[in-house]
């Protein structure tokens, strides 16, 4: 059995992440928006939807925190696992974001 105090750990841990990348993708639409029209601007907008991935991957594991907090079995003991896999699509998400932030292919060569 996983222990109460974990789980609401965790579930703090989702909502953390789930608020982090909800800030970074509305900056990056802003960002889009002022590049409205240019291939610079398809860029950040599409990291900007692609950021939609681990918000929702982070909030399906808080329902899962709650769940196991009201009782779920299952839920609390697959708490952990879904915070590993928020936490490896957060981190893919960012280290495709700065790459293609920092480093874009323009076609200049």
């Amino acid at each position: 059995m996983v222990d109460k105090d974990v789980v609401e750990a965790v579930l703090g841990s989702d909502i953390a992440i789930a608020g982090l990348v909800l800030v970074f993708a509305g900056f990056l639409l802003t960002k889009a928006e002022s590049f409205r029209g240019s291939r610079s601007g398809n860029v950040y907008n599409w990291l900007a939807v692609a950021g939609l991935i681990p918000i929702v991957a982070s909030l399906v594991a808080a329902w899962m925190c709650i769940d196991g907090l009201q009782g779920g079995k299952w839920e609390a003991e697959h708490a952990l696992l879904m915070l590993k896999i928020a936490i490896v699509l957060t981190g893919s998400y960012a280290i495709i974001s700065a790459g293609l932030t920092f480093f874009p292919s323009d076609g200049t060569k």
